[in-house]
């Protein structure tokens, strides 16, 4: 009497002090009152908000509130309509907290409603959404949720997975009765893989946190834990499902300690659980008990009740075979579905697949392409090289004859009587050099016109050097088609310079700098040559030194 007056008390506190507040503020009591438990009191706030004009937002809000209660109490609305107003809301203002809630309770009535897929899509959904959240109350009904569903379905890993994310959340902020839900949950999912150790391990650390389980959870909480000691120590199992007993009664409390006696060889015992379990047992628990029933009175002989038990069975068969047709459509529907959803994304993926090796195989040839290019370009350039250097190496050879025979003429004209025939020949020979250097001369100059534009650009910026002309400034490309024209015509000093190991990387500018030192221009002309400065000069001579 004391506790109702209590809590009419407190209701017409709220209802004075909800009086003058904005609707928006009454609302946001409400979530205050319904993390407290307050359950009654956030149903009297919102029925007085019931006909009050309202923002799209605070519509939104008090959508989710009446939604949330009705579960919470179970006392669901009897269609989503009103959640379906906050989730479009929600998702219209991107407010991923409360859409993530919705979601929560969307999943929730699919649960209930027994559709498993449907409601882990929107517990999925949720947990997305609620993963940057700041909201571990949100987040762990999310986890715990999900840890629930993945049971049901035999999805023992994701159980297990979900479960220890609950716990995590649980045991960051101390909430004990999170941590005791959590560990009976994670000891059924080490149970269902058979690693019977961690289960008897998590559910250890349940049992003393049992005084924060929910009143109404307590007989389903110590059933629990009976049932995983089933196996490995009967005492503690029936001492526990007793104790379940003293809370409330439930079908497979009565079956699993009926299951218990039976393996003692209490048949009697498991005989009269048996039927305290079929009294109040739903249709797929009593095929399986109305089954040991029925073999317990065939070893006892009594026909009669094995008839009566038989007549049920095929009563309770039909009823579970239109189910399972009913069940066989909807799946049938939904592989429909999905096969249909697959092979248009296979479709796709297949086009974008296509269209990439497309891309790649262009992209490849292109590369082939430019590379075979380079190379080509490059060895008709080294073939145009060699012919050159041959044509100077013979003009060389050719010249110093010249001067050789020259210069015999002249030791010899003090004696032109004695030597006249000797005199006339060597001219000849002079003659005949010289017009083979104007041949070579005419075929240089063809063969740069003609065939190799780079080596003419090249002989253009060595004369250039060669006459003393100074220049502004060389670009890389001068650089590089004076080098290539000098180790066409000096191929010797050429790789001498470059197989010297330097300083630093032989690049076009260093190069240019070591041939006209070759060349023996002073620092003064090469400083005037390549337009750089006292600075520039050192810096080249560091860099072109040769490695000890």
């Amino acid at each position: 009497m004391m506790k109702k007056f209590i809590n009419l008390f407190a209701i017409l506190l709220i209802l004075t002090a909800c009086h003058d507040m904005r609707v928006s503020d009454r609302l946001n009591q409400v979530d205050t009152l319904i993390v407290k438990e307050q359950y009654d009191s956030a149903y009297v706030v919102l029925n007085n908000l019931k006909g009050t004009a309202m923002t799209e937002e605070d519509q939104a809000h008090y959508s989710l509130l009446l939604t949330q209660l009705g579960f919470i109490t179970d006392q669901p609305l009897p269609s989503d309509s009103l959640l379906d107003l906050a989730l479009l809301y929600y998702k219209k203002v991107g407010n991923n907290e409360k859409l993530a809630d919705a979601y929560y309770y969307k999943s929730f009535r699919s649960r209930i409603e027994e559709d498993y897929p449907q409601a882990i899509l929107h517990g999925k959904e949720a947990e997305q959404l609620a993963f940057n959240v700041n909201d571990t109350r949100l987040q762990f009904k999310i986890a715990e949720n999900l840890a629930y569903l993945n049971g049901l379905c035999d999805n023992d890993l994701l159980q297990l997975q979900y479960a220890k994310k609950a716990l995590a959340i649980a045991q960051k902020i101390h909430n004990k009765n999170w941590m005791a839900y959590t560990y009976n949950k994670i000891s059924f999912a080490f149970a269902n893989l058979d690693q019977h150790d961690s289960a008897n391990y998590y559910i250890e650390k349940s049992i003393p946190l049992f005084e924060y389980v929910d009143n109404s959870d307590k007989p389903g909480y110590l059933a629990n834990i009976g049932m995983l000691y089933k196996n490995s120590d009967s005492n503690k199992a029936k001492k526990y499902l007793e104790m379940a007993l003293s809370y409330g009664e439930a079908p497979g409390i009565y079956e699993n300690l009926a299951d218990i006696y039976y393996l003692e060889g209490k048949k009697e015992e498991a005989y009269k659980y048996w039927k305290k379990a079929l009294s109040t047992s739903g249709r797929y628990d009593r095929d399986d008990i109305i089954h040991s029933i029925i073999a317990y009175n065939i070893e006892r002989g009594d026909i009669d009740e094995v008839s009566k038990n038989v007549d049920e069975i095929i009563a309770i068969k039909d009823s579970i075979i239109n189910k399972v047709k009913n069940d066989t459509i909807k799946d049938l529907q939904l592989r429909f579905d999905h096969e249909v959803a697959m092979h248009e994304a296979d479709k796709k993926l297949m086009s974008a697949q296509r269209l990439v090796m497309g891309l790649v195989l262009v992209m490849v040839l292109m590369a082939l392409y430019i590379y075979i290019r380079k190379k080509k370009e490059e060895a008709r350039e080294r073939d145009h090289q060699m012919q050159l250097f041959a044509y100077t190496t013979e003009i060389n050879q050719l010249k110093a004859y010249k001067n050789d025979a020259l210069v015999q003429i002249r030791e010899l004209e003090s004696n032109k009587d004695l030597y006249h025939q000797k005199i006339n020949q060597l001219e000849e020979d002079a003659r005949n050099a010289e017009d083979a250097i104007q041949r070579l001369n005419k075929d240089i100059k063809k063969l740069l016109q003609d065939e190799a534009p780079k080596l003419k650009k090249g002989k253009m910026l060595y004369d250039h050097i060669i006459e003393g002309k100074t220049s502004v400034s060389w670009s890389s490309k001068e650089e590089s088609l004076f080098n290539n024209y000098y180790a066409a015509i000096n191929y010797q000093s050429y790789n001498r310079l470059r197989k010297v190991k330097r300083a630093a990387k032989l690049s076009p500018h260093n190069m240019f700098y070591l041939i006209l030192k070759e060349m023996g221009k002073s620092d003064e002309e090469i400083r005037s040559i390549m337009a750089i400065s006292q600075e520039g000069l050192r810096t080249l001579r560091s860099r072109t030194k040769p490695k000890e």
